[in-house]
């Protein structure tokens, strides 16, 4: 559990080294001689150490879910799925943001020409599309147990959601309401049989 939550953590740090791109392009370089502050060139090994860490963490807890699921510490399960897919939610939504404003930088710094260089545009959205990917893994653990217990009331497309960007908070969502009603309706059933 301590790797998830250090996903978790890392991914908010990341998220926050990203948005300090800016500040430190504008007062990172020296005017007189244009080059680099060293407080700059730190930033920029720190921002990239971050960069690989917080994929090499997302591999771990993917690895993580799977040991999980095959222990069935099912508890643990649910509550790192609940973690990384919706309270992960402000993240993408930063992360959105700065992308939007990246793309917006690199389009307009390059007076349009960058739209032809596809791979810089779409490097963000590769990036936060592996986050989706390793906290799929939970989704996806959790769905196989979810079906486990409730047999075919759980569609087959919950495993695919849950990969999907957007697409995986509606499941979850879908999936905590499904389990809620199935809840609900089990105990109805229970204080029936004991009436």
């Amino acid at each position: 559990m301590k790797i998830i939550k250090t996903f978790f953590v890392m991914l908010y740090i990341q998220l926050a080294l990203q948005y300090g791109i800016l500040p430190v392009l504008g007062y990172g370089t020296d005017e007189t001689t244009g080059e680099t502050k060293i407080w700059a060139n730190i930033f920029f090994v720190v921002l990239t150490i971050s960069f690989v860490a917080v994929q090499v963490a997302g591999c771990l807890s993917a690895a993580t879910a799977v040991k999980m699921y095959i222990k069935s510490e099912y508890d643990s399960l649910k509550k790192s799925w609940l973690l990384l897919k919706l309270k992960t939610i402000p993240f993408y939504i930063l992360n959105f943001i700065y992308g939007v404003i990246y793309v917006i930088v690199l389009i307009g710094a390059s007076r349009g020409l960058a739209v032809m260089a596809v791979i810089p545009i779409l490097l963000p959205i590769w990036y936060t599309c592996a986050f989706i990917v390793q906290s799929g893994f939970f989704g996806a653990a959790n769905v196989a147990v979810l079906r486990k217990k409730y047999c075919d009331s759980i569609s087959l497309i919950h495993y695919v959601l849950q990969f999907i960007p957007v697409l995986d908070v509606f499941g979850t969502v879908i999936l905590l309401k499904k389990i809620k009603n199935f809840n609900e309706a089990s105990t109805k059933q229970i204080e029936a049989t004991t009436e």
